[in-house]
């Protein structure tokens, strides 16, 4: 099934210490978002758009030029698309302004990851039987469990799902989730937590139509935030705001793969031993460029 993998690599990394997604894990220094790239072309991937920042687009570029004969491959500065550019804000406007950015390079269904997350190929092949059933006015999103989630190096956030019959009710960002002396914490004390609780990493399946939803939501957004400096559009929160005004459905599904991710620089090391075991029981080739 062909589709377009959208990948979010505009963080600042700020808690990894540098540019994560530019940042060698494989054994040759290949990027984590090759991995997925590799996973995304085997099921059926034939565009790529990576959304990013200006001072990293000529490394991906020189460093992605392998794959110029396989998909066709886009590379979007987030920064083009502040509403006051070229006076830009330094911190991006949120995961919901960075997809808007990328509507004038995506025509048709696409799948929406992060650069610094590994997803594991299970992940990918049941994005794409999830977009084969989708209809109308239906969304989708691939779940893990929080407990498949976590880092060992510190507290990450991530969208607590409440579902019913495979169908996603409602979703809320949830913060500096972690394990502390076997029990989960974040900074909401009144939320409770589950190492079974289905969350969301991001893995989005989407229409084009979800431009025109997050072009209005942005529009509102920033006339009540522009003029704040850490103020930032959630994907997330847009998709809670369509569930509950009965705009569009989520269907769910749920997977088991290894997830690992950069989110902390103690976090390479444990990623780089990951990929090494994969590709010694063949799961990734040892090297992508050739």
């Amino acid at each position: 099934m062909e589709f377009t993998l959208l990948i979010l690599a505009g963080g600042l990394g700020t808690r990894f210490n540098g540019k994560k997604q530019i940042h060698g894990v494989g054994p040759n220094g290949e990027l984590l978002l090759e991995y997925s790239i590799y996973d995304a072309i085997q099921e059926g991937c034939t565009k790529i758009v990576i959304l990013t920042i200006q001072e990293c687009i000529p490394q991906l570029k020189l460093k992605l030029n392998y794959l110029k004969s396989k998909v066709d491959i886009h590379f979007v500065d987030q920064y083009k698309f502040d509403p006051n550019y070229p006076n830009y804000r330094k911190r991006p406007w949120g995961t919901g302004h960075a997809v808007l950015s990328c509507e004038d390079y995506i025509d048709d269904l696409f799948m929406i990851i992060n650069a610094d997350d590994f997803y594991g190929k299970s992940a990918y092949s049941n994005s794409v039987i999830l977009m084969k059933e989708l209809k109308g006015k239906e969304y989708g999103l691939v779940a893990y469990r929080l407990g498949n989630t976590l880092s060992n190096n510190g507290g990450v956030s991530r969208g607590l799902c409440n579902t019913e019959k495979e169908q996603l009710i409602s979703i809320s960002e949830c913060t500096n989730i972690e394990m502390v002396n076997g029990k989960l914490s974040c900074n909401d004390e009144l939320i409770e937590l589950d190492v079974n609780q289905m969350v969301s990493m991001n893995l989005w399946l989407f229409r084009p139509t979800i431009f025109l939803e997050l072009e209005k939501a942005f529009k509102d957004f920033y006339n009540r935030n522009k003029n704040k400096e850490s103020a930032e559009l959630f994907l997330p929160a847009v998709i809670n705001n369509l569930i509950q005004n009965h705009k569009h459905i989520i269907k769910l599904v749920s997977t088991n793969s290894l997830w690992f991710g950069l989110t902390y620089s103690t976090d390479l090391v444990p990623s780089q031993e990951k990929l090494k075991s994969l590709i010694d029981n063949g799961e990734y080739p040892s090297k992508f460029n050739v």
